[in-house]
């Protein structure tokens, strides 16, 4: 995300030790949402996200750093704090810890289905995982996440530990890799015990292709676990021309009685935001839309 709201340069105290630099980005939106199976079905929706980074390079070259991000998502009537994640990074190496990410969230082509102001899609995954946490838990969980790139190649790899104070928790891994050459990503990646749930175990393989440079498709298999929805396969493309971009899903459940799913959005670069729409069908044949704009600063 584009750092320009603020940025910062503190001198350290100490001779000899590096600058350290404060920032913040973030990401907003706003705009209207259909669901018909809700009591109210048309609502308006708006989110605004604040990341505040912190980082300095040693003298040696290597990285130290945190986030804490401050979130309204206009659901509760009020904002929230994330957990801090603090990271260490050199030479293509990065480990974070606290409220990290983890390799399953991070792995690419997963969200590549997203579509509307809400960039949502029922090609998502539907199993559950840990991931960065942007509000607080209700108990002591702790993370630690390492990835590795070098040359097109992401490796990554996370345990989270769901809590701390409970010699028997159920605790989640991951691992996960993708690996870009020429017009093709190949993605893949594996959670044990997903989201701290014992006997959930989530598979997600991803492929895609870029036809040219307005142009992309890829498919996507998704073992969501113990989700009622099992397993899912998700075929998506977008195309963009002058300045908006079209781009739809279908995806199809192996669980008996499932509909198939599938959306259709478009968007229009408004040169620094973004006007985006989506109408989109449910595994259980319910619709839903979205209207909005959307941002990043």
């Amino acid at each position: 995300m584009k750092k320009i709201l603020l940025s910062t340069t503190l001198l350290a105290l100490t001779a000899g030790a590096a600058a350290a630099e404060v920032t913040m980005s973030g990401t907003g939106r706003f705009g209207l949402v259909y669901d018909e199976t809700a009591a109210v079905e048309t609502q308006l929706a708006y989110r605004l996200r604040i990341n505040v980074n912190a980082k300095f390079e040693a003298d040696n070259g290597v990285t130290y750093g945190g986030r804490i991000r401050f979130q309204d998502d206009g659901s509760a009537g009020e904002a929230y704090f994330s957990p801090a994640m603090l990271y260490v990074e050199a030479s293509g190496v990065r480990v974070e810890v606290g409220n990290a990410n983890t390799a399953i969230d991070s792995v690419a082509l997963m969200y590549n289905p997203e579509i509307g102001f809400t960039e949502s899609s029922f090609g998502d995954p539907q199993g559950a995982f840990y991931s960065f946490s942007s509000g607080g838990y209700d108990v002591d969980r702790v993370g630690i996440y390492a990835a590795y790139s070098y040359s097109g190649v992401n490796l990554k790899a996370s345990y989270i530990k769901s809590n701390q104070d409970d010699p028997n928790s159920v605790d989640e891994s991951s691992i996960a890799a993708d690996y870009t050459f020429g017009q093709v990503t190949l993605a893949a990646a594996y959670a044990d015990q997903g989201a701290g749930i014992e006997g959930n175990y989530i598979t997600f393989v991803g492929a895609a292709y870029a036809i040219n440079d307005v142009a992309n498709v890829g498919l996507n298999y998704n073992d969501n676990g113990l989700s009622v929805l099992g397993k899912t396969i998700t075929l998506y493309g977008n195309y963009n021309i002058n300045g908006i971009t079209v781009a739809g899903y279908v995806s199809d459940s192996d669980t008996d009685g499932a509909d198939t799913a599938y959306g259709l959005g478009a968007a229009y670069d408004l040169g620094g935001a973004t006007l985006a729409g989506a109408v989109h069908s449910s595994f259980t044949g319910d619709m839903s839309a979205d209207l909005g704009v959307r941002m990043s600063f």
